[in-house]
């Protein structure tokens, strides 16, 4: 299957995300089998496309709760969820926090700038990033958070990581279970919404799980399209 025809299957997907489709309907879309579709897909995207379409779903979500008042309830019924209890279980584990809770963050920034921090913790051997960000795009001094997730996609709360600011070298201690580094930056003086939903956000990712301790340089850039959109918050503005 092309990068063409996954990515009009994404923008059928994003086109329809408060009606009540499947990932079936995108295959059919773009003339494919579901089994044929289902494989390509993940093997361009690096997930299914049933969890594509909910993680898409899940970030409108994001956007909605930080752009209005609407209860979240009702967000939940636009996105295309029938159970809200569903809803907001599924949201707090791929997002990190509750719907109500990610909320609140859009106050705590406007109330305070957030300053550097860490979750997690490990006293193993380091990896030593360099930070390659563009010259133009953010505002300096930039924010950019690191993490080691589980899987190959910024979902969820990851397990460790640092929000540091600026582009210095950064030494992060490696985290059995947790081998993907992937990383992302804001502009620190954004809106909240630009800072916890970002729809064109800077990423970048090590190609390979780390497991022992290296140098490597990650450059951020945005991502390729159709693009896994990015759940975590920032992560969830630890303390």
């Amino acid at each position: 299957m092309s990068a063409q025809a996954v990515a009009a299957a994404a923008a059928f997907l994003q086109a329809r995300l408060g009606e009540p489709i499947g990932w079936e309907d995108a295959a059919a879309h773009v003339g494919y089998s579901a089994f044929h579709f289902s494989r390509m897909f993940a093997r361009r995207t690096a997930m299914s496309p049933g969890r594509y379409l909910a993680v898409l779903r899940f970030h409108a979500a994001k956007r909605l709760l930080l752009a209005a008042d609407d209860d979240v309830v009702d967000v939940c019924t636009a996105v295309g969820f029938a159970s809200h209890a569903t809803f907001t279980r599924r949201f707090a584990a791929v997002v990190g926090t509750p719907p109500a809770r990610f909320r609140r963050l859009a106050d705590a920034l406007a109330e305070r700038s957030t300053q550097p921090f860490a979750i997690g913790a490990s006293t193993g051997p380091a990896v030593r990033v360099s930070l390659r960000l563009p010259e133009r795009g953010l505002r300096r001094p930039w924010h950019v958070w690191l993490g080691w997730y589980p899987e190959p996609v910024p979902i969820g709360l990851p397990t460790a990581g640092v929000l540091v600011e600026g582009d210095d070298d950064v030494e992060l201690p490696l985290c059995p279970g947790a081998p993907h580094l992937l990383g992302f930056a804001v502009d620190p003086t954004a809106e909240a919404l630009a800072q916890l939903a970002p729809d064109a956000p800077l990423v970048s990712g090590w190609p390979r799980p780390l497991r022992a301790p290296a140098a490597v340089t990650l450059t951020f850039a945005a991502p390729p399209r159709p693009a896994v959109p990015l759940l975590s918050a920032l992560p969830s503005l630890a303390p």
